[in-house]
């Protein structure tokens, strides 16, 4: 190798070792609690680098909060349960979907808690997780939709969007949380969450 291609790769570990800090220092800012302060200068700080660091890194606030999600997506190997989403079949994708919400929010409960109680004071925050959340609501959207082109002569009982909604609200981080908070296991919240957003799929797809 090079020195050239040395000098280059030794860069690119380096500044991968530099996001991977602030984003540890970010995580822990929200896990230890108190009076958190998700500022550039606070997560500089923490993560011993310059404000400008963290700038040239992530651009803004939002963009460390986004790459944030990302990471505690990443954590909860969301990616690989989300292959379950190029199903056909709609019970299947959806199973795929709860799957993949609660591998994102067993990730790090904890930070994601304190991020939904902060949005209620915090506009950046909350404009974030209301962001993904439409992204998860389009796509719940997309299964039920899939459904009704599956079963297009049956004569609706619920409006899609009601449908959509509901089965948002099943597979949601507060569902989540307080299954969780009340000492039922991962794997039993998913397989009764599951089976619950198949029941109201399969009611919407009957005359």
């Amino acid at each position: 190798m090079c020195a050239r291609s040395y000098s280059m790769e030794k860069r690119g570990v380096s500044r991968a070792e530099t996001r991977r800090r602030i984003l540890e220092a970010a995580r822990r800012s929200l896990a230890e609690g108190g009076n958190t302060d998700l500022g550039l200068d606070a997560i500089a700080r923490s993560a011993g680098v310059s404000r400008l660091t963290v700038y040239n890194h992530f651009r803004s606030r939002a963009g460390l909060l986004e790459a944030l999600y990302d990471d505690l997506a990443v954590r909860g190997n969301v990616p690989r349960a989300l292959d379950e989403l190029r199903n056909r079949d709609p019970a299947a994708k959806l199973a795929g979907l709860v799957r993949a919400l609660a591998d994102f929010w067993s990730s790090d409960p904890v930070v994601i808690r304190r991020l939904h109680a902060m949005a209620v004071l915090d506009a950046e925050i909350a404009r974030g997780l209301a962001a993904r959340e439409g992204r998860r609501r389009r796509a719940v959207g997309e299964i039920v939709r899939c459904s009704a082109l599956a079963e297009r002569h049956a004569e609706r009982r619920w409006r899609h969007d009601l449908v959509a909604d509901t089965l948002c609200a099943l597979a949601s981080f507060e569902t989540y949380d307080a299954l969780a908070r009340a000492r039922h296991g991962r794997d039993e919240i998913i397989a009764v969450v599951t089976h619950l957003a198949r029941s109201v799929l399969a009611s919407f797809q009957s005359p």
